[in-house]
């Protein structure tokens, strides 16, 4: 991270919709195994519609120990607002592996100005966090590159050449022909799919217990959640894990995914839920074909051209300046960019305008403005059945 340059003093974007945003942090803590007293804890962000400001305190972007020079950037949530009357979908999601709870507060703020509730879920040992009693846990980079050194560089090379292939001889392929390639991926990546078993667990837990409280009267939002239409999104690992909440919990009714690898042990099972995958188009891009293929109800793919990876998180927003590193992939060496030539507001926007179409759509029953009537912006292209 000593590399990264941030626009310090800066103030995020502000969201569209009519309702202020509020923002309250808290943690959920369980037993992830029987006979066991060892608890896990899951910190916690929910982003809410909000009545009025509170005691007028925004919220900063993220602690300076996490990102430095983050500390200073201004969000537009107020810390311990009043949530709204009435009933709000709610929204779970997942972060990147190695980020953290504010990684796409853009679209946090977004979707919550426009009604929602989002809930940001927190996975202790795969991320970065600042607790509610001020305690920061950084993720362990070092350990990660240990436990997972492996599997990065063979993941590295086989997704640069499943996307070669997918620009190829792939365009033609069959559906048997893109699941042997895809099982090929998993196969390299056994302890990936594994570690998303855990923060499937701690999703569906932190769902259990938030709706819990919903339901204590004098609870903060105490009888504000419409249990009846519930999603998830994440971005990279996280959106893997709202791909996989949608097979295993009957209470998620469509998910969201933003650019990244199905790494489940459910691959193969088809989501019968409504899905909307995004990618990108450059080296190691478009790994999202293949759920997109097997997906059994309403799926949109959609692929944004001159992105990358990190397009689709708040670097778009935070970042002073791209970093620029070189890495071996099979025989070449080659320059991978954090951010892609896509203008950076531009692909704020794309998220901030498909999330909110779709979620629309799928959770509030409203008719589509963008994602079914093809009013893309011209860096997007779209798939869907």
């Amino acid at each position: 991270m000593e590399d990264i340059k941030i626009k310090e003093k800066h103030k995020l974007r502000k969201p569209s919709g009519p309702y202020v945003v509020g923002v309250r942090s808290f943690v959920f803590e369980y037993t992830p195994e029987e006979n066991s007293d060892k608890k896990r804890l899951i910190p916690c962000l929910c982003f809410y519609p909000a009545m009025d400001v509170g005691e007028g305190k925004l919220k900063k972007y993220i602690n300076d120990k996490i990102l430095p020079g983050a500390g200073s950037i201004e969000t537009n949530s107020y810390i311990g607002a009043h949530i709204c009357d009435g009933k709000h979908p709610l929204l779970l999601y997942s972060h990147g592996f190695s980020l953290g709870l504010e990684a796409n507060t853009v679209q946090f703020e977004e979707l919550a100005s426009h009604g929602y509730l989002v809930l940001s879920i927190g996975h202790l040992g795969d991320g970065s966090y600042e607790l509610p009693n001020g305690e920061v846990v950084m993720f362990d980079m070092e350990k990660m590159m240990k436990e997972y050194h492996k599997e990065a560089i063979a993941g590295t090379e086989l997704f640069a050449k499943y996307a070669d292939w997918l620009r190829g001889d792939g365009r033609h392929a069959n559906m048997e022909q893109h699941r042997d390639y895809y099982k090929k991926i998993i196969d390299k990546q056994p302890k990936m799919v594994a570690q998303s078993e855990i923060w499937v667990k701690d999703s569906l837990v932190a769902l259990d217990m938030f709706l819990n409280e919903a339901e204590q009267e004098g609870s903060m939002f105490f009888d504000c959640v419409d249990k009846k239409n519930i999603g998830a999104f994440g971005m990279s690992f996280g959106g893997s894990v709202a791909l996989d909440l949608a097979l295993e919990c009957d209470s998620i009714k469509a998910s969201a995914n933003l650019d990244g690898f199905f790494y489940s042990s459910n691959w193969e099972r088809a989501i019968k839920k409504p899905v909307l995958l995004m990618q990108h188009d450059g080296i190691g891009g478009l790994f999202l074909a293949y759920p997109f293929l097997k997906a059994e109800n309403d799926a949109y793919l959609m692929t944004v051209g001159n992105s990358t990876h990190g397009n689709f998180m708040d670097y778009n927003e935070i970042l002073a300046g791209n970093i620029v590193s070189k890495a071996v992939i099979g025989d070449k060496e080659v320059e991978l960019g954090m951010l892609g030539e896509i203008d950076p507001d531009k692909m704020e926007s794309i998220m901030n305008v498909l999330l909110l179409d779709f979620f629309n759509k799928y959770l509030k029953g409203m008719g589509s403005r963008v994602i079914d009537t093809y009013a893309l912006p011209a860096d997007v292209t779209l798939l869907k059945h």
